[in-house]
């Protein structure tokens, strides 16, 4: 305990150090839980900045995980936030999408240190990630203030695909992003790769689907990279719950939410070129997740209103390859999460996962529209 302070200690010194001289000069710093690679702090200014700011958030990054300093990472490290800092410059153009019931936006990037791994980003003040305030509030969150940030997500992240593509502003960017595909091969082994590997887990439930899996592994290693064509192109490549940020003030007490709830879209570092799609199933699996274990409807009203917001650039080919992630993302993440549910919970779900990553490679929209991702196959496609 006492070797943890002295640790952050140092870090915290050599961050103030890094500081002295830029208009982000700190009077203290404060660590926020939740960083598993870096170390997050929120800093309070010795000077308001021009436009009134008076905290930041401060990012740092070291040769070992935030969370486990035994856990040496590699050179890649600087890599991903060399991405992380060209993908939020770039991101200023996109407005931040606002509607009548939300706004939606990523964290300005004020400061990037590459010498000492230390980024400066907007604060959202009382944020919590989406996650752990949807399972805080439980069985008492709104259905009205779950569809707003539903709706709200899935058009910004409509929004933001679209800008993606516009070659002749975003073509330099993608091009850069797109030459290094560390992120987008990680992001493949953590889902593809343990996809069929799950199969010596669950051999009984799932060696009759072996063949599938490897067909969809397949799929998914030939997508690395590709940047062109239908529903392919720039992405977050990390997009879940636990990487939006929502001001826990939006709710008072009596659980009636009054100001538009402010989203922030955080931690770009596996931005990458790939499947559109990636981002939409990762998401939609972690909300259906809060349904499956913890019985939060929550989860299911988002995952209803983030698919109409997203509407718009959806075809039949996304939906079938969103249903395939959203079961990937069950079989390799839902099994392996500690304390989220009973045994029985954890094989049902990966049965679930299973019947997606089938059905969808088989294009059975009739069995979909009888699932509980029926609102992604409307009547329309």
């Amino acid at each position: 305990m006492a070797q943890d302070r002295d640790q952050d200690h140092q870090i915290t010194a050599k961050i103030n150090q890094s500081l002295i001289s830029t208009p982000y000069d700190c009077t203290s710093l404060t660590r926020l839980s939740g960083g598993t690679a870096n170390f997050v702090y929120r800093g309070i200014l010795q000077r308001p900045l021009d436009d009134g700011t008076k905290t930041v958030i401060i990012k740092h990054a070291e040769e070992f995980l935030a969370s486990a300093k035994d856990f040496k990472l590699t050179a890649d490290r600087c890599v991903e936030q060399v991405i992380e800092e060209l993908i939020l410059n770039a991101l200023k153009n996109l407005p931040f999408h606002t509607n009548e019931s939300s706004i939606v936006k990523t964290p300005y990037l004020y400061h990037f240190d590459l010498a000492t791994h230390t980024q400066i980003l907007e604060d959202l003040p009382a944020a919590q990630d989406l996650k752990s305030y949807i399972i805080d509030h439980g069985h008492e969150f709104p259905e009205a203030l779950a569809r707003s940030i539903g709706r709200g997500l899935g058009e910004w992240l409509c929004a933001f695909h679209a800008w993606t593509e516009d070659e002749d502003a975003q073509g330099e960017l993608k091009n850069r992003m797109c030459a290094d595909r560390f992120m987008a091969e990680l992001k493949f082994s953590v889902n593809y790769n343990n996809l069929v590997k799950a199969v010596g887990k669950f051999p009984d439930m799932l060696e009759e689907s072996r063949d599938v899996f490897e067909k969809v592994r397949g799929m998914a290693k030939e997508e690395i990279g590709k940047s062109h064509g239908n529903g392919f192109g720039l992405i977050h490549g990390d997009f879940w719950t636990g990487n939006v940020l929502i001001q826990s003030t939006v709710l008072d007490h009596q659980q009636q939410f009054n100001p538009t709830p402010i989203l922030f879209i955080t931690d770009w570092e596996l931005s990458q070129c790939g499947a559109q799609s990636l981002d939409l199933g990762q998401i939609i699996a972690e909300l259906y997740m809060l349904k499956h274990f913890k019985n939060l409807d929550a989860g299911t009203w988002v995952i209803q209103d983030f698919i109409e917001g997203y509407r718009p650039a959806l075809n039949v080919d996304m939906a079938f390859r969103t249903a395939i992630h959203v079961g990937v993302h069950l079989v390799a993440w839902g099994s392996s999460v500690q304390g989220w549910g009973t045994e029985e919970q954890i094989e049902d779900v990966v049965s679930v996962g299973k019947d997606y990553v089938v059905k969808g490679w088989e294009r059975d929209q009739a069995w979909f529209k009888k699932s509980p991702l029926r609102c992604l196959f409307s009547d329309e496609l």
